[in-house]
């Protein structure tokens, strides 16, 4: 179970695409983008013709996504 919150402006659930209305609840699903993970393999592997950037290795970034109450729980 997430926590959740008032949104104060109407969002877009990232799961499954429902408006979320400003004064409903909201959560916050935080991802990152960007590491060895997020490609299955590390940077070095030629498996795929080396096709992963190096911005992608080096430096991972944090992003989070609205979640409706529904997605959430």
């Amino acid at each position: 179970m997430m926590q959740t919150k008032k949104a104060e402006k109407a969002y877009t659930c990232f799961l499954c695409k429902r408006t979320i209305e400003k004064g409903e609840q909201v959560a916050r699903k935080s991802m990152t983008l960007g590491h060895a993970g997020t490609w299955g393999h590390g940077k070095d592997c030629q498996c795929c013709g080396g096709v992963m950037p190096a911005w992608a290795y080096a430096d991972p970034i944090r992003i989070t996504k609205p979640l409706c109450d529904t997605c959430a729980n």
